[in-house]
């Protein structure tokens, strides 16, 4: 059968539809387009003889710096040389061969631009007549921006900026499929088609002999055949042998050689009908341990065997899954099964030159278990959660159907069962024991068994413990009174630590009575053999409440005590009014009145500023009626106030306060 005519159409085609997406843009609008190996620049269609391209870049915003120039020399050896050195970047694309280069000089000696003249490597041929620029110091996720320039000897004629362009290079060809192939006695013709529109301009063969070695990239007759959205890509191999079967891919491209998705592989071959092998037996048999089911097999014929798909079910008739797919030359596989001492059945198939066979004939086969216990779980872990504790732990068992989770009672030094059967489905397996009699304040033990297919148990794992995280009933503190009364008061309450085992301290608040708000005083979560506390904070005439709580290590705190109440009396001292406070040469001077009460013994001066609280400066001798502060700065306004302490350290109500702003004398 001669094929030939029908091939050279193919040809037809291919040139005309490449032509067709060879037009891209206009004169003097350069077009920046990125490859596989860098970014081609088409500069102009104004062949540069007699004149030169000069070519800026920028990568992103940034400034546009020199990259190189460009022209067209007609000498033969340099057209060869150019050809050489850019083909490497486009080798995707068909190699110019001489008669391409000696009309690309013919041309160029008769024409001044590029609009009339092509060949098969588009960006080759503009490399070599100057119309293009080629940057191969490129990086994948940044973009870039170029400026021509037209110039004739020292005059720039124009100059314009590209399209901006990201590398690396993507193409919008959608991945080819299989539409139908012919085989002849010596020749092979296979058709793919890719739908909608696209760059695709041309595409690769690659072949292999059925099943072996590597696939080749074929130099053979390619065409296209269009049908409405449909574009088809055809291959006619004739370097085929007899017989022979073959697997083939094509690798579409666009007209810069950039490559989309490869295609389905098709087999075909000059074998005409192959039939399927058939085994000459399929056995099964269970075997000794981990729950293995050995399977053996014999092929006498595997040539043409391309695979070996194995099956199973725990139903003769249906409910079949793919468990292995493998190579010709295996003759067994040993198969582990989820379940012990179940019948499971078999059967494969096997992919050849035609495709895949029927089912073979079913073999049966059990693992029956040999009596080995089950590991334990690992990792046991656990933690308080609300209400309760949270136990966790991972296993390895393979063959496990779930687990129990155990909890220490002490008293019989036994663990007991606290969960049901938790099934094994997951990779980290966990339990939430929320029993209503966890005490906040205990800490629990914890163990996890393994439960097999065969329902044996593991021992115990690792054990884990953890306290619940609920309140504790923690008693008040009681019997609180207050037990001395010098230089303030001193609180006392029983001794809680002998009826609370895990009893951190106490928290002693105050109000002022009747219509304070308690607040917490200073010593928070006090050691727990401190059932005392010491207020010297009073004020005298004010009425003070006073209560407290018990916290334990888990964070528990007690309702309030009983509260007690205490009013300090009132000081009958009176302290005298200042008399004035002035400035002199050194600071300011501050007199007061004869302090006359015989229970006083010394005088406190305070000092104040504007916007903050009176501070003592200064304890003196009731005798002295005045005192000079040396420590104040200029132009700042200061505020005294004087009291009297008596000789059992008490202080007196604070006199009225005297302002004055310091300036120095002159």
């Amino acid at each position: 059968m001669n094929n030939r005519p029908y091939i050279n159409l193919l040809i037809i085609f291919i040139i005309t539809f490449t032509l067709g997406g060879s037009s891209y843009a206009q004169e003097n609008e350069p077009t920046a387009v990125a490859t596989e190996k860098g970014v081609w620049v088409w500069i102009g269609n104004e062949i540069p003889s007699g004149f030169e391209y000069q070519v800026l870049k920028s990568e992103g915003n940034g400034d546009f710096v020199p990259l190189g120039t460009t022209t067209y020399r007609e000498d033969p050896g340099t057209m060869k040389t150019m050809a050489e050195k850019y083909y490497p970047l486009f080798g995707n694309l068909d190699k110019p061969a001489d008669s391409e280069l000696s009309l690309l000089r013919d041309y160029a000696s008769r024409s001044k631009t590029t609009d009339s003249v092509y060949i098969s490597n588009f960006p080759l041929m503009h490399l070599i007549l100057g119309t293009a620029f080629f940057d191969g110091e490129v990086d994948a996720g940044k973009t870039y921006r170029y400026r021509v320039a037209k110039i004739a000897g020292k005059d720039r004629q124009w100059e314009t900026t590209s399209n901006m362009v990201s590398y690396p290079a993507e193409t919008d060809i959608s991945r080819p499929r299989f539409s139908r192939k012919q085989e002849f006695s010596s020749q092979v013709v296979v058709w793919w088609y890719v739908t909608g529109k696209s760059s695709l301009n041309s595409f690769l063969v690659y072949r292999r002999v059925f099943g072996k070695g590597e696939y080749q990239r074929l130099n053979i007759e390619r065409g296209f055949n269009n049908s409405q959205d449909t574009v088809y890509l055809i291959a006619a191999d004739n370097a085929v042998q007899n017989p022979a079967l073959y697997e083939y891919y094509i690798q579409p491209l666009d007209i810069y050689g950039n490559s989309g998705p490869g295609s389905e592989v098709a087999t075909a071959g000059t074998l005409g009908s192959v039939g399927y092998a058939v085994p000459d037996y399929f056995n099964a048999r269970g075997g000794e341990k981990d729950h293995r089911v050995e399977l053996s097999w014999k092929f006498n014929e595997t040539e043409y065997l391309r695979s070996i798909e194995l099956y199973r079910s725990k139903s003769y008739d249906d409910g079949y899954m793919r468990i292995a797919r493998l190579s010709p030359k295996d003759t067994s596989f040993t198969d582990i099964v989820p379940v012990a001492n179940e019948n499971f059945w078999y059967y494969l198939i096997t992919g050849g030159a035609n495709g895949n066979s029927l089912p073979s004939s079913k073999v049966s086969a059990m693992f029956r278990n040999s009596g080995e216990k089950p590991m334990p779980p690992e990792e046991t872990g656990a933690e308080n959660i609300n209400n309760g504790v949270m136990v966790y732990w991972s296993c390895q068992e393979p063959y496990a159907k779930g687990f129990y989770v155990y909890r220490y009672v002490y008293e019989t030094a036994e663990f007991e069962q606290v969960s049901g059967l938790i099934p094994a489905d997951e990779e980290i397996y966990s339990f939430a024991d929320t029993a209503s009699y966890l005490q906040g304040n205990e800490v629990y033990r914890y163990a996890v068994r393994t439960v097999n297919d065969v329902d044996q148990l593991s021992d115990y794992s690792v054990t884990a413990s953890a306290s619940p995280g609920k309140k504790a009933a923690v008693g008040s503190p009681m019997n609180l009174r207050i037990a001395g009364r010098d230089k303030g008061i001193l609180l006392i309450w029983d001794d809680m630590r002998m009826r609370e085992q895990v009893l951190l301290g106490y928290k002693v608040f105050r109000k002022e009575d009747p219509d304070g708000r308690y607040v917490l005083l200073p010593g928070d979560t006090l050691k727990n053999d401190l059932n005392f506390y010491r207020d010297t904070t009073l004020v005298a005439g004010k009425a003070y409440r006073y209560t407290v709580t018990a916290i334990d290590f888990y964070g528990n705190e007690s309702p309030q005590s009983v509260s007690v109440l205490f009013v300090p009396e009132s000081s009958t001292v009176i302290a005298p009014e200042i008399l004035r406070a002035v400035n002199t040469k050194d600071g300011i001077l501050v007199s007061w009145g004869q302090v006359t009460d015989e229970n006083a013994v010394t005088v406190k001066i305070y000092r104040s500023r504007p916007g903050m609280n009176p501070l003592p400066v200064i304890t003196i001798m009731k005798s002295v009626d005045e005192y000079l502060d040396k420590s104040v700065s200029e132009g700042e306004l200061y505020t005294y106030e004087i009291s009297v302490i008596t000789e059992s350290d008490k202080e007196s109500v604070r006199s009225s306060g005297v302002t004055v702003r310091r300036q120095s004398e002159n």
